[in-house]
């Protein structure tokens, strides 16, 4: 790994830069995008599993059956699984932030709309737009962290990221059963 100075004079300091390759990041840059994307994968497997604890209440809500819930996580992971290849090309391809934030947007607009639902037709097709928000992020992500660290330090970069799952998914389950209790 070669040391570069490649912010203009006055921003970061030489031995703050590790490259491998030209336009590689500061180490608190790199750490700020990896912080950025670490959020946004915990609040992504909160959003993803906060709705199974909350299954039973949608069930009488809706009045739908079991093959009804079971539509509510095939239509999340069909969307999530046509539209992420598609996402890795235009990551491949084009500004990886852009689509990133692009992804998070339409997940956040098609959870809100999850949340304000009045039929289940209504839930089932904000869940496939949960689903195609979070393949933009989900795709884009690691490519993204794969820029701003070397390869001596993706592991842990990685490792980082990762770790939100089992963490969100804890909390996204301890925050639906805190709904289910308080409103059903």
């Amino acid at each position: 790994v070669r040391r570069r100075r490649l912010a203009p004079p006055g921003v970061g300091r030489e031995e703050d830069v590790l490259t491998e390759r030209p336009g590689q990041l500061t180490r608190a840059a790199a750490a700020y995008g990896l912080a950025v994307v670490t959020l946004l994968n915990f609040l992504n497997y909160i959003d993803r599993y906060v709705l199974s604890a909350v299954l039973p209440r949608i069930k009488t809500e809706f009045a739908v059956s079991d093959f009804d819930l079971g539509l509510l996580a095939n239509a999340f992971l069909v969307a999530y699984f046509v539209t992420s290849p598609i996402f890795g090309r235009r990551g491949d391809r084009g500004r990886r932030t852009r689509w990133m934030a692009a992804g998070v947007a339409a997940w956040s607009l098609a959870t809100g709309l999850a949340g304000l639902a009045r039929s289940f037709g209504q839930l089932l097709v904000a869940r496939g737009g949960v689903g195609v928000g979070e393949a933009a992020y989900g795709t884009i992500a690691p490519a993204l962290l794969a820029d701003y660290f070397p390869e001596a330090r993706r592991g842990r970069a990685f490792a980082i990221l990762y770790v939100a799952i089992p963490v969100g998914s804890a909390v996204g389950f301890l925050l639906g059963g805190a709904i289910a209790q308080a409103y059903g």
